[in-house]
């Protein structure tokens, strides 16, 4: 065997070790959101607080340079009262206690001399985010399938990208933000987000989870957004990865880096979903309309 087959060989290799890790790690993940979106109530926000707090520390140690001890305790201390507030007298009050701990970070961030503005930003996003979710899940009669109906499409989408864009390459999507993304492989994860919603909906229609009989139309239109807003979050993050110099936010979820690696889509779209769903007066005439 000459030198090159045997890189190839070692390439091929290392990749399926990877994609199994990602798989093995992916799978054990959706199982605990699963198990944690059906118990819903305190238990779900616990969770959602709990996933926000390791995002905060990731966040803080990629984004500060300089000593950020202060920075991340009152970061801490942020979502930990966003969460209690949340559970007490709910989303409303929720944001202004995350408007007021993202200026305390900032403020705390500034006199460490770091980048108090990116510091606070990051923090109003997930914090925001953690408010969002959780007001999703509680919403009367369908917050159950549309947290389902979100992590299916952003999980769906991001595995198919990361497959067939492995697989098939081509174009880059945008190399000097994410130089390993492609075009092909942003179809590929749009396409399989779709079908993925798709599938979902007529599985929990059909088990009676979904009351109304799903409007095809509506969830493919919804879906294809969403998947869209998806991959820009993760490349929003790919971006502050560069920006800060760092490959992954963390390395404690073996094929995915860190939470923020594994969160970053879903930290991004919820607000964006949480939103319509308000101005649409509720997700059943958004997504759930009955055809």
């Amino acid at each position: 065997m000459n030198i090159s087959a045997a890189n190839a060989v070692t390439v091929a290799a290392a990749t399926s070790a990877a994609l199994g890790r990602r798989l093995v790690t992916g799978l054990i993940l959706a199982i605990c959101a699963v198990l944690a979106v059906r118990a819903g109530g305190v238990a779900f926000l616990t969770v959602v607080s709990a996933l926000t707090a390791i995002v905060t520390f990731e966040w803080i140690r990629m984004s500060c340079r300089e000593g950020s001890h202060g920075t991340l305790l009152v970061a801490l201390i942020a979502v930990s009262a966003s969460a209690a507030v949340m559970a007490i007298w709910g989303a409303g009050w929720a944001l202004i206690t995350a408007a007021i701990g993202a200026l305390a970070v900032g403020s705390v961030a500034k006199f460490e001399n770091n980048k108090a503005i990116l510091v606070a930003a990051g923090m109003a996003v997930f914090i925001l985010s953690l408010v969002s979710t959780v007001w999703l899940r509680a919403e009367n009669t369908t917050g159950l399938v549309t947290i389902y109906w979100l992590f299916t499409v952003i999980w769906a989408t991001d595995s198919g990208a990361y497959l067939i864009g492995s697989a098939v390459g081509g174009a880059r999507l945008a190399p000097r933000i994410s130089p390993a993304k492609t075009w092909v492989g942003a179809l590929g994860g749009l396409a399989v987000g779709i079908l993925s919603a798709i599938a979902l909906a007529f599985l929990l229609s059909t088990i009676g989870v979904l009351e109304a009989t799903p409007n095809l139309a509506a969830i493919i239109a919804a879906s294809a957004l969403l998947s869209i807003f998806a991959q820009a979050g993760d490349l929003a993050e790919s971006g502050a990865k560069r920006f800060f110099g760092v490959k992954d936010s963390g390395s404690w979820l073996p094929g995915h880096g860190g939470a923020l690696d594994r969160l970053d889509s879903l930290i991004f779209v919820t607000p964006i979903v949480a939103l319509a769903v308000l101005l649409a007066g509720g997700s059943r005439h958004l997504i759930w309309a009955g055809s």
